[in-house]
């Protein structure tokens, strides 16, 4: 009926600071952006700038012959054949640099037939949002799903984070960080 019944967070934030969870703790959300991108990928289409069973080779130069069947859909669907991932998860990477090196292996299967989790589908497809947004990545979310939606305080870079404690990222004891 409109009241708040709990608003508390538990846990520690950083665990060797002893920082503990709050109500205003803000989490990566780690793998759960391929929902957004596959959103973006969506509104893009929406709008008439793409189409899903497009090639990717489409919308990225130097698509080598054996990638040349790859959709879209494929890649939204993990069914391109291309390999899981490329560099680590915590690095740094310059799009078109890492686009090439995904294009340059080997496919582990012929596209469309079967399904491998694949983070590398999900990189192609955040540059294509940039290509054809001409925006960054964040700033397309940003302003066409995070906004309209209520979303203030998700995001990569933006909003300002240092105004709000945000969670390190444990794997068991290793500490990421928080980026």
């Amino acid at each position: 009926h409109g009241t708040v019944v709990l608003n508390k967070g538990y846990g520690l934030a950083n665990r060797v600071d002893a920082v503990r969870n709050t109500s205003e703790t803000t989490f990566s959300a780690g793998s759960i952006t391929k929902q957004f991108t596959a959103a973006a990928i969506m509104t893009l289409e929406m709008d008439g700038k793409l189409n899903t069973n497009d090639l990717m080779s489409k919308y990225l130069e130097g698509v080598p012959p054996d990638k040349s069947d790859i959709t879209l859909h494929h890649l939204l669907t993990h069914t391109s054949g291309l390999v899981p991932d490329v560099g680590g998860d915590y690095e740094m990477a310059e799009r078109d640099n890492t686009v090439r090196r995904i294009l340059a292996l080997p496919l582990e299967f012929v596209p469309g037939q079967r399904f491998e989790y694949s983070n590398v589908n999900y990189t192609l497809l955040a540059a294509i949002i940039e290509k054809l947004s001409g925006q960054t990545y964040e700033t397309y979310l940003r302003e066409h799903l995070f906004k309209p939606a209520g979303m203030q305080w998700t995001g990569y870079r933006v909003p300002m984070w240092t105004e709000r404690v945000v969670a390190r990222w444990y794997v068991g004891e290793t500490d990421n960080g928080n980026s």
